[in-house]
């Protein structure tokens, strides 16, 4: 009986041990990843987040599968994570900026305290320029400005990292615009653009070299100082446009929301060991020259940022003083509706 009894012992603590030494890389292995995107299938987020995945698998040995939730902005996704089991196989490649601005206008839908996500990495950052859809009679920005005819936008949502931004475009110039939403993703915007139903939409210079040429749209201004690297032959709109100062703060306030770009974060709750793990092999897959060659032939871009950079970013996001949140607020929710 005494030998029974410490063979049990040592089996049990045995099992104990080899279980401890598994650790997040033998807990990955053969299971499956559900990696949440906010783009629509085609669109550019959706071409990251397959782009990611794929390495990801070889990474950590688990089946990577890309659930595309396009609606709202971002925050169909966002949620769809937040009651994910935080067991680290539930990830999220989402706009930081979407997600911020929407926590700033207080848009329904906004069940998130971003200070309390765990981020991951950020995959890009992004610049974000104007494009114009193929029937549209448009042909520079000083001809929408001009125009006596409201220029109509398209958008999913008042506060979707593009909507906005074609708010505050519109504001900071004095153009005559009209906002139309409710777009499910990609997809949807672009058809309507194509069909002439809107004149164009703001979209990150990545999405507008996927899919603009192809499609006969083209790109109007780069919505920073610098131009994109894309487009290197279109003008910014402080170079297009004589600007006020307080257009000129909107516009830089609302660049600089735009190079939070696209962010990877899991579940809170998720074990730490998970999250460290998943962070390096992130920032292998993001930082490896391989990858980069693949996001320029993609025409998209690769930009790695650690989890304590986009913390840092977050922040200066979230951090708005009143009265100019005020105005920020009336022009995004308000003013083209």
């Amino acid at each position: 009986m005494r030998a029974a009894l410490a063979a049990l012992i040592s089996a049990v603590l045995l099992t104990g041990a080899v279980k401890a030494q598994e650790g997040p890389a033998a807990f990955y292995q053969n299971k499956q990843i559900q990696f949440f995107t906010m783009g629509s299938p085609g669109g550019g987020y959706d071409a990251y987040t397959r782009a990611v995945g794929a390495r990801l698998q070889k990474a950590t040995g688990a089946r990577v599968v890309t659930v595309n939730e396009p609606a709202a902005g971002g925050l169909v996704a966002m949620n769809r994570l937040l009651v994910a089991k935080p067991d680290g196989l539930s990830l999220l490649l989402i706009g930081g900026e979407a997600i911020s601005l929407a926590a700033l206008m207080g848009e329904p839908g906004v069940n998130y305290d971003l200070m309390g996500q765990i981020w991951l990495a950020r995959v890009s950052a992004e610049n974000k320029v104007a494009l114009i859809g193929p029937k549209s009679p448009f042909k520079t920005l000083a001809d929408m400005i001009a125009s006596d005819r409201p220029v109509v936008w398209a958008g999913s949502g008042k506060a979707d990292g593009n909507s906005d931004f074609q708010s505050i475009l519109a504001y900071a110039t004095g153009m005559k615009a009209k906002m139309i939403i409710g777009y499910k993703g990609t997809g949807g915007m672009n058809l309507a653009m194509e069909n002439g139903e809107v004149d164009g939409r703001v979209v990150s210079d990545e999405a507008a070299a996927l899919y603009g040429a192809a499609s006969g749209m083209r790109v109007m201004a780069t919505m920073a100082r610098v131009r994109a690297e894309q487009f290197p032959d279109v003008p910014t709109v402080f170079e297009a446009v004589k600007l006020s100062p307080e257009a000129t703060r909107l516009l830089d306030w609302r660049a600089g929301i735009a190079s939070l770009g696209r962010v990877i974060n899991v579940t809170p709750g998720t074990p730490p060991d998970r999250v460290e793990f998943l962070r390096t092999k992130l920032r292998e897959i993001l930082t490896d020259p391989e990858f980069i060659d693949e996001m320029k032939r993609m025409k998209l871009s690769a930009s790695y940022a650690s989890a304590s950079d986009v913390s840092a970013m977050m922040a200066r996001a979230m951090k708005v003083d009143p009265d100019f949140l005020t105005l920020i607020k009336d022009v995004v929710l308000n003013r083209y509706y």
